[in-house]
């Protein structure tokens, strides 16, 4: 087979496919709202220690 011919997929193959692009998809969502969930998360602290600093006379 040259690289010209297209390959021929089962429907085995195609499912597989599928299963991996739904995982991989999973896990990008995942990281999205973990990474979301850290920045409200530092957005708080921050905001937090800036209410609780002591104010100069």
């Amino acid at each position: 087979m040259t690289e010209a011919q297209p390959v021929i997929l089962t429907a085995a193959d195609i499912q597989a496919i599928e299963a991996r692009a739904h995982e991989m998809r999973a896990q990008a969502l995942a990281d999205a709202f973990r990474t979301l969930g850290r920045g409200i998360s530092l957005a708080v602290h921050k905001l937090a220690a800036f209410l609780h600093r002591p104010r100069t006379a």
